[in-house]
This record gives C-alpha cells, structure tokens and sequence, in this order.
C-alpha cells in the first residue's frame, strides 16, 4: 500500500519525458541520449540490470531483485553442522511459499502467505525473518492482504477466519474487526479509517481502525459506475480519495474519502490499457496508479488522470521476470536497503513490491526513478539485460514500449459470462487456474 505525502512535480516531468522520447530519439543524430556524454567519469558498470520501458526509451523502472526467503535479508552462516542436522527442513521453514497481498515500511516487508496461511516478516534493519499470526487462538487462517498504516499499526484481510486481524506496531495481536456476511480481501487505511473489500456484499466498507465501528460503505452491486461485482484491489491517494479495481468488471474506480464517484476508466481486453485479470493495485505520493494483472503478468502505471504511462514485467525466464504476479505495494522509506543493487546511472524514487504466485522470485523488487544526470541512454543500457515487452508482444505493446507517444485504439469490452463471486474461481474459494487466495 502506498504511503501518503503531497504530491510533487515528479509526475509532471515524467509525463513530459514519456510524451516527448520518441520524438527525440527518433531524429538520428540529434540527440545526446543515445551517443557518450561528456563530463566526469563515471563509475564502471559490471553485471546486468533489467530497464522497462525497453530501449531506445528511457528507463523508468528497473528490477532489484527476488525475494524468496530469509537469506534474502541474513545470508545463510550456518556451520557445516548445523546445515547437515537441520538440512533441507530448515531452509524450507524459512521460504516464502505462496505470497499474495504484500506491504513495506521502514525496512520492514511484510507478506501475506497464502500457503504457510500467515504473513512473513522480512526485516531488512535486523537482518531477520519472522512470522506473525503464525499461532494461538488467533492465528490466521489465509491472509490475503495487509496494511501498515502510518502510524505503525498492521491491518491483515483474512478471507477464510472473515476478519481483519489488527496488530500493534511491536506485531503483537490487538484485535479483529469484521461482522457477519463479510469476506474481506483488501485493505487499506487512511486517518482513523479502515477501507476493507467485502467480497460477501460486494462493497467497500469503512470502519473506524481504531474501535472496528462500521461508520459506512461505498459502492453497491451491479455493473454500472459506482457498482462493484468483484471488488479486490484497494489504495488511496494523499488527499484521501480511495481506489478500487474490480476483477469481474475489468474496471478501477475512484471515490471521495466518503464514497462519492469521481472516476471510472478501463475495460476487458489486450491492449495497453485494457485489463483481463487484475489484481491489487498500488498509488504512490506522486498520484501514480500501479495495477497487477495476473493475465497479462505484468503491471500497469496511470497518471492521476488514467492516462496510461507505461508497464513493466512479463511472463518468462528472464531477470525481473512475473509469474502469475497478485500483490503491489510502494514505498519510499525503504530503498536504502537495495542501493547496492541500483545501477549508478539510474536515479531512483521509491520501491515497488510486486508477488509472485509461482517461480523463484516470491516477490520482486523494483525501484522507480529515471536516468540520472550526465548518464545517456546508451550508457545505462550498455548492461541491459534482455527482457519482454509483455502483453504478448503485440503491436499495440511494442508501440508502447518504443513510446510513440499514440494511445492504443480503444477496443468494446469482451462480454463476460454472468457469475457470483463465489463462481469467478477468483479471492473466493481458490477454484480455477491455481492462483487464488485459497491453495
């Protein structure tokens, strides 16, 4: 989930270097970003690092690396000894096995897992992986998603218990907040407010996070604006105003802080744009919109408009490769535990955390910037690794990619057959394709 300050002028400079490249790059020999640049030297480049978008357009996103496990953030020291007695168990014990909602602050990752059926917590400052609500009688049962609201306090969606599970900011257990007919499977918080997808109702609830008093609700059922089928992916912005992505309808929509309708953009299909099977989604404090779609593996950025950005990620075998991917979170507290992962000609702003259901890479870590001053494109990329343009690949994709500056062409919506939730195979009972919150 995003954290919450006031929006700078990042996103208008990112839009104006989005709009403008291509023009740029395209008038061979005229611009500097594709030849060396003069100045001092720079530091030596060695290894690869993974760019979207793909040259010749100038990098915005580049992957850090996979996390899978303890040793992500506490190299493994055992002795000879040690790793022969506990072996294999051991290393498994201290895996991420099967991750979905994902959240981070102040060095701290928190997971949802959906197998172990509790969160792991990967403290990158104590260099240490620990489990919360692993036990007691109010263990989880399958979280899906989580939240560490501002002040520390944690907010875990529990869809099979049927609960918010609340705790402190130590992750010591506090309280649950919920009621009958409720399934909740996003979260987020903003103030004294928790905003919670009901999945049961198919709304979005407010409570007060404090007391778990219901003081409200926005949306109802149907398919219209305003309306939800499958509501999943839930965030707010700096100013309050909420976001939801709902799965069955293809459609994300924004509300006031009270639940008035400001906006509905998106619909069902395969270009830039358009979603299939989206996930949770992610708004970070210069108003741009991450949203994860499981179909196309990859995610989506918008501006504060919906004016598409860009994407980054794909299905495959490559670095910074997505498989199956569910959760999203930004965070701008934490990136100082992967500079040395940056490539020195990369300028970053803040991490973006995605899932994986499947692969080796449990949870990507990306970090968001732009090329730093005195960098060319060509030097950045002298050590780009080969990546996919994702979506397929198709037309409209790689004219994304080369950033043409077009908008691909809007396409109908593709009918969807009627279902209830329980029917979609998706955040209800884990049916389908393998993916869900329920394994």
């Amino acid at each position: 989930m995003a954290q919450h300050k006031n929006r700078s002028e990042f996103i208008h400079a990112f839009l104006a270097i989005i709009g403008g490249l291509f023009v740029v790059t395209a008038l061979s020999g005229c611009s500097s970003g594709g030849g060396a640049s003069s100045g001092p030297s720079k530091p030596s480049v060695s290894g690869q690092y993974a760019f979207w978008p793909m040259p010749p357009a100038d990098p915005h996103m580049q992957f850090l690396q996979p996390i899978a496990s303890r040793e992500d953030v506490s190299p493994d020291r055992r002795s000879a000894l040690s790793a022969l007695v506990f072996g294999e168990e051991d290393r498994q014990q201290s895996a991420i096995e099967k991750p979905y909602g994902v959240d981070m602050k102040d060095g701290r990752l928190y997971v949802c897992d959906i197998r172990k059926n509790t969160v792991v917590v990967l403290d990158f400052e104590k260099k240490q992986m620990r489990l919360m609500g692993a036990t007691g009688f109010n263990a989880l049962a399958n979280p899906v998603d989580v939240e560490v609201a501002d002040d520390g306090m944690i907010y875990v969606a529990d869809n099979e218990r049927r609960a918010v599970f609340v705790f402190d900011a130590k992750e010591k257990f506090k309280m649950v907040i919920g009621h009958d007919d409720f399934r909740p499977v996003g979260v987020v918080t903003f103030g004294d407010r928790l905003y919670v997808c009901n999945l049961d109702l198919q709304i979005v609830e407010i409570f007060n996070r404090f007391t778990g008093e219901l003081i409200g609700s926005i949306g109802e059922v149907g398919d219209e604006d305003g309306q939800f089928r499958v509501p999943l992916g839930i965030d707010v912005d700096t100013e309050g105003n909420v976001y939801v992505i709902d799965l069955m309808r293809c459609r994300l929509q924004k509300f006031s802080p009270d639940g008035q309708l400001l906006a509905a953009v998106g619909t069902s299909g395969d270009a830039p744009g358009s979603f299939v099977r989206p996930k949770h989604i992610a708004v970070d404090t210069d108003g741009i919109i991450y949203i994860v779609d499981a179909a196309f593996q990859n995610v989506q950025m918008f501006d504060h408009e919906f004016r598409l950005l860009m994407h980054f990620g794909a299905g495959g075998d490559f670095t910074g490769a997505m498989n199956l991917p569910a959760g999203i979170c930004v965070d701008d507290t934490s990136l100082k535990y992967f500079v040395d992962e940056l490539h020195p000609g990369f300028d970053a702003k803040r991490l973006v955390l995605v899932t994986n259901q499947f692969g080796f890479s449990k949870v990507g870590a990306y970090a968001m910037g732009e090329r730093a001053e005195g960098w060319s494109i060509s030097e950045l990329t002298a050590n780009a690794a080969d990546v996919e343009a994702g979506l397929g690949a198709n037309p409209e994709t790689m004219r994304l990619q080369t950033q043409t500056g077009e908008l691909p062409p809007e396409e109908p919506a593709q009918e969807q057959p009627a279902a209830t939730p329980d029917e979609s195979g998706d955040a209800a009972d884990g049916e389908g394709d393998g993916e869900e919150p329920n394994s």
